[in-house]
């Protein structure tokens, strides 16, 4: 009887261990990508304050570039391996990721800073307020665009603070660039509509189409120099030019 249990007890012993070493791991491997096998990465980008999507700027893999477009990007045929993930858009500070590639396609969500100060921002919101608090969005957005554009054109300052600021001598005479400068207007606080304005043209919109200037022609005599630069949209009470 004895014996018989002793049996009995091995054989129970020999089921539970043949039942533990069968159990599949909790941290399975990978399955290794086949040879010659191919992915791809896409990124969706935003700015990390206002989380709007950009509308432009470039993005690097391994020295491969690629544009953003519609807040996003995408890598094809990439091999398994680990890539340095690079995103660049001017007035925002450059985005870098290690990347590690393996078997699946990868999605991610990339947010950016802006290289511009708060103080600044507050500057360019107040002069967007005084000069079209009384047009539509579009066109106070486009205000704040090529007030942008000016930054990266060679013919102005390339801060901010400057091209706002700048002020032109010609013949002894000083020749502010932005009326609200002058007469002071540009100190009172700006609106939510033109704080949103500058983040949209910061992301990417630009309604100016490229302009780096803007006049009213209702209020300009036509001896003024700005007729004869050339348009490139109408927007309200606007005339944008290059």
């Amino acid at each position: 009887m004895r014996n018989h249990f002793f049996l009995l007890s091995l054989l129970t012993l020999g089921l539970v261990l043949s039942g533990c070493l069968t159990q599949t791991s909790p941290n399975p491997r990978p399955t290794p990508p086949l040879e010659g096998q191919k992915f791809s990465l896409t990124g969706v980008v935003e700015d990390a304050s206002s989380h709007l999507a950009f509308w432009s700027g470039t993005a690097s893999l391994n020295g491969q570039n690629v544009p953003i477009q519609n807040g996003s990007f995408q890598f094809n045929n990439l091999a398994p391996g680990t890539y340095t993930l690079t995103i660049e858009k001017p007035f925002y500070k450059p985005y870098q990721k290690k990347v590690v590639v393996t078997s699946t396609n990868i999605t991610l969500q990339a947010q950016l800073t802006t290289a511009f100060s708060l103080s600044e921002l507050d500057l360019l919101a107040r002069l967007v307020y005084a000069e079209a608090k009384g047009e539509s969005y579009e066109g106070q957005v486009a205000v704040a665009a090529s007030v942008l554009n000016r930054v990266l054109h060679p013919d102005y300052p390339s801060t901010l603070t400057g091209v706002i600021n700048q002020v032109v001598i010609q013949g002894g005479k000083k020749y502010y660039q932005y009326e609200p400068v002058l007469n002071g207007t540009i100190k009172t606080p700006p609106s939510q509509t033109a704080k949103n304005a500058v983040s949209d043209a910061l992301v990417g919109w630009d309604p100016s189409l490229g302009a780096t200037g803007f006049f009213a022609p209702s209020k300009v005599g036509p001896s003024s120099w700005v007729w004869t630069r050339p348009a490139t949209v109408t927007i309200g009470n606007h005339r944008f030019f290059k």
